[in-house]
């Protein structure tokens, strides 16, 4: 990230805690002394008043651990408290509503609600004990669905791995930024993302763009790609969904099963592969995945 980047980022989190606009018109200072004065200020501001500010600056990496964990006693935060992060994208600028939703479903005086942006929100919840699986998912569920319905409100989730102690909080805030960026690239259609149950999705997104295109380049172009209507894309996610069973597709698709075979022979006129064979299946998975891949980039 360039000085300009950092500085309107930093000037950005100090209007959101004073309620002032700020601008550096003029100065003597250099660019990394500027940004340090702007850190000083923001530190301030934010984590000398305001819990949700610390782990604000400390998730985002804007605030070192050896300062952040001086103010830990003033808001009796235990440094030693299981810990998870759930982030959350909205599809649209969310409301003041959907914030204080959320706040009134926190079950802890010390879980948070923190507004990244206009778009995005992270819940910090405290456990006594790591919380398994269906817990977790639980959680994420109830979260989205009472925002849909109170604050009639449209997000994703993505969530990390509890994490045991305050130093691994930024660790886990970046996992479950990571997971819904991959997410949104692969599984676009899914509302709730893990990233350790990303699985495929997880090893594609690390895979070097000359390889990508490679692969593309060997089975199916993306100019062929590019060429596949979002109608046929959704059938196609909906056939892999349902381990390309016709029946079941057809069904849950509202189509009849004629229709169903007549576009996916369409589509293997179109690129030379047929779904209905699992070993085309996967190519053409994979070719999808790495072709949304490419269009996020």
């Amino acid at each position: 990230m360039d000085f300009n980047s950092k500085k309107e980022k930093l000037l950005e989190q100090l209007n959101r805690a004073t309620g002032i606009s700020f601008e550096i018109s003029d100065s003597d200072l250099s660019d990394e002394e500027t940004l340090n004065k702007l850190k000083e200020m923001v530190v301030h501001f934010n984590v000398i008043d305001s819990k949700t500010g610390l782990y604000r600056l400390y998730l985002t990496g804007d605030l070192a651990y050896s300062d952040a964990i001086s103010s830990l006693h003033r808001f009796h935060i235990d440094e030693n408290t299981p810990r998870q992060v759930f982030f959350l994208e909205s599809h649209h600028d969310y409301t003041k509503e959907a914030v204080s939703l959320l706040k009134s479903m926190l079950p802890e005086s010390q879980d948070v609600v923190i507004e990244l942006d206009s778009k995005h929100l992270v819940v910090i919840l405290n456990f006594e004990t790591a919380p398994d699986e269906e817990e977790v998912v639980q959680n994420a569920n109830q979260f989205l669905d009472m925002l849909e319905a109170e604050a009639f409100s449209s997000f994703k989730l993505s969530y990390s791995d509890a994490v045991d102690n305050f130093k691994d909080m930024p660790k886990a805030y970046k996992s479950a930024m990571v997971a819904m960026h991959i997410g949104n690239t692969f599984l676009h259609t899914g509302r709730i993302y893990s990233y350790e149950s990303l699985g495929l999705g997880r090893l594609l997104y690390n895979v070097p763009k000359s390889e990508v295109e490679a692969y593309l380049d060997r089975h199916i172009k993306l100019e062929t790609l590019s060429r596949i209507d979002e109608e046929t894309l959704n059938l196609l996610e909906a056939f892999f969904d349902n381990d390309l069973s016709l029946a079941e597709t057809s069904r849950k698709m509202f189509i009849h099963r004629n229709t169903l075979i007549y576009r996916l022979d369409k589509f293997a006129d179109l690129t030379g592969y047929d779904v209905r064979k699992f070993s085309d299946a996967i190519t053409v998975k994979i070719s999808l995945m790495l072709y949304n891949y490419m269009k996020s980039k």
